[in-house]
């Protein structure tokens, strides 16, 4: 009779005592070094806080704390590990032990067999046990912590050191990691061996060397944090600075959510770029300032705080706000708050990009897709880029036709929120002693009729100068909003979120030019034409946007819950409003709103007509349109040279309404008119 003992009795398990020797030896020592760090830093750390005050004081104050917490803990981890592997050595020993008893066993057993001694070796000689010992699981998870090292905020707060105590603490710590670091060595190459030659044990999660190296990364960057800070006041020469200084030099520790508009502000041009270089950074101030809800007057002040130089009529950016035009055009260029100066930059940069862009994207987009039918259908991706394209050409000839007698600044474009817009100005708008915002109506867009609103931009700004030779002038031709179909021109859903926009832009305005300290009562107009007037007078309605004159060219009528031009934010007697006897179609507008030409409403009406003027003839209005004979048209829009109403425009939107030549008034409203 005979017994199966199993396979593989006499094997033998993977575990090296000395391996396990070193991990105990080397986690031990680390232990008691870690617990000794604190006394050798004590002192010098309190010698460091007797003069360091302020934010950055008690960061430094917190990172000591975390760093004790952090060894403490780690110390406390590597002791259990020594303990583990101990007790892990002494498991190994008992199945080592328990392996060579049950082989000896087996090896006698197998002799008496051999000498039918079976039944005689069970009572005399027991099996030893069968049953291995079970292999024991070693986990060791430790990770410093991150360690704040950017104050942040705004304001007049403080700091004070003295940077020589600063740097002994500097001094004693990097000792101090100099010791640790051998430490580490010694437990990353003990751990090392351990695992190769100690594969009987389970591994559980086990970080502690990881999270050695991290708490001395941490150690070693509190360093040159402290560094940097001792220094900055030694360059300052003073003991104390002002926490918005210190930030600037320590911007790069500053988590992405951290750093404020004040901080980037307050750095010089070498810092700013230095921290535009990490893509994270640079993503972080795009976020800023795309935020909604922006104050245009914080912005302002910000924007100025840059560093620009501002002489007579010329406006030059700083090295800062260059960098920042470069790095971030499409958000400089229309943020409201900027220059005019710095946005035209900034948008010129981007329209050659824009450009660039979109030939790429249609180099590599099929114009046609196919269904799972087979049909081809054309592909919106395509038509998307096709109307962008378009959208670029427009504005790039809107600016041509804009500077026709100067200069023409792109104060804004967009061309993925929605529908293309844009707004191209016929002078400078931060320097020009009069600037008119000009509104236009239904179906102006970037890619279609925009050219000819920048030349209406043209006419006015030279028919204003012609007016009065003394003075500067800027005329903006501003399309800025989604503008309505045919089918949509009676819906006031358009001209409510166009005015939402107007007043936006038009608050950037303001915001610059008091910033510039050139701005007067007298400086900003709001002309429009066709349901450009519906947008503008609700605009003016919303809020009061200090505007000296508001000129309505063929309305296409004003909201009935405006009841008069009192519930708009303009001066008593400078609303005006002027309908071509030729013009058939704003009525068509007017069908559900008013006729600003109404007695009721009280603007002051002027004249569209044929008329000589101080001996001069201008041409009559003959249709809708601002633009007619110039675009190879046989009679004369609002805006044509040479008309009446461009004249009369110029002398409304000046200050010099009371030259006007008067317009006649509609007998009653329209019969589709509810009423107020």
């Amino acid at each position: 009779m005979s017994f199966n003992f199993g396979d593989g009795a006499d094997v033998g398990i993977v575990f090296n005592d000395g391996a396990a020797d070193a991990v105990i030896s080397a986690a031990d020592s680390a232990d008691q070094v870690l617990r000794g760090e604190g006394e050798f830093l004590d002192g010098t750390m309190d010698h460091a806080v007797e003069d360091f005050k302020g934010g950055y004081a008690q960061l430094f104050t917190q990172a000591c704390a975390i760093r004790a917490d952090d060894r403490a803990r780690l110390a406390g981890v590597l002791a259990a590990l020594a303990e583990d592997v101990r007790q892990a050595k002494l498991k190994a020993q008992e199945e080592k032990s328990r392996l060579k008893k049950l082989t000896a066993w087996r090896q006698r057993a197998d002799i008496r067999e051999q000498h039918f001694q079976t039944f005689q070796s069970v009572a005399s000689d027991p099996m030893p046990m069968e049953w291995p010992v079970a292999a024991p699981t070693i986990s060791a998870v430790f990770s410093a912590r991150d360690r704040a090292r950017f104050a942040g905020g705004a304001g007049g707060a403080t700091s004070s050191a003295d940077p020589g105590k600063l740097r002994e603490f500097v001094a004693q710590s990097r000792a101090s990691s100099n010791i640790l670091d051998a430490e580490l060595g010694r437990v990353r190459s003990a751990w090392s061996g351990f695992t190769a030659s100690c594969s009987w044990v389970n591994m559980g999660i086990v970080t502690v060397v990881s999270g050695f190296e991290q708490l001395l990364m941490q150690n070693a960057a509190d360093a040159a944090w402290l560094e940097q800070i001792a220094a900055a006041f030694e360059t300052a020469g003073s003991g104390s600075m002002v926490d918005t200084m210190l930030n600037s030099a320590l911007i790069q520790y500053a988590p992405a959510g951290q750093v404020g508009l004040n901080d980037v502000g307050a750095l010089n041009a070498d810092q700013l770029k230095a921290w535009l270089a990490a893509p994270a950074n640079k993503d972080r101030l795009q976020g800023l300032l795309s935020q909604p809800g922006l104050d245009p007057v914080v912005i302002a002040k910000w924007w100025a705080g840059l560093g620009q130089t501002v002489a007579g009529r010329t406006i030059k950016p700083g090295a800062s706000q260059k960098l920042l035009i470069e790095a971030l055009p499409g958000v400089i260029g229309n943020l409201n708050g900027v220059t005019a100066t710095a946005r035209n930059e900034a948008n010129r940069i981007r329209l050659f990009t824009e450009q660039e862009r979109i030939n790429a994207e249609l180099a590599r987009t099929p114009e046609s897709l196919f269904t799972s039918t087979g049909r081809s259908i054309q592909n919106p991706h395509w038509i998307q880029l096709q109307t962008q394209q378009k959208a670029l050409d427009g504005i790039g000839q809107a600016l041509v036709n804009a500077g026709a007698s100067g200069e023409a600044a792109l104060l804004g474009f967009d061309l993925t929120h929605g529908p293309p817009k844009a707004q191209v100005s016929a002078g400078n708008p931060d320097t020009a002693d009069n600037v008119t915002y000009a509104v236009s109506g239904m179906l102006i867009t970037p890619q279609s009729g925009f050219n000819d609103w920048a030349t209406n931009a043209a006419n006015l700004q030279k028919r204003q100068s012609r007016n009065d030779p003394g003075k500067s002038f800027a005329v903006v031709a501003w399309i800025n909003y989604e503008p309505p179909t045919v089918p949509t021109v009676n819906s006031g859903d358009a001209a409510r979120a166009g005015a939402d926009r107007f007043v936006a832009d038009l608050q950037g305005f303001n915001a610059v030019r008091e910033g510039l300290g050139n701005r007067t009562p007298e400086t900003l107009n709001v002309l429009a034409h066709s349901y450009g007037t519906t947008v503008t007078s609700n605009a003016l309605a919303a809020a009061d946007l200090r505007v000296a004159s508001f000129t309505m060219l063929g309305s296409a009528g004003i909201e009935k819950e405006i009841r008069n031009t009192g519930d708009l934010h303009v001066p008593a007697g400078q609303v005006y409003a002027t309908h071509a006897a030729g013009d058939g179609l704003a009525q068509m507008g007017r069908f559900l709103r008013q006729d600003p030409r109404l007695e009721s409403f009280g603007a002051k009406v002027f004249s569209s007509e044929e008329a000589t003027i101080d001996g001069t003839q201008y041409h009559g209005t003959t249709e809708h349109n601002t633009l007619v004979h110039e675009n190879g048209g046989n009679g004369y829009g609002y805006l044509n040279k040479d008309t009446t109403a461009l004249y009369e425009a110029a002398l409304t939107t000046t200050g010099n309404g009371d030259r006007i030549l008067p317009g006649a008034r509609p007998v009653s409203p329209p019969a589709g008119f509810a009423g107020r």
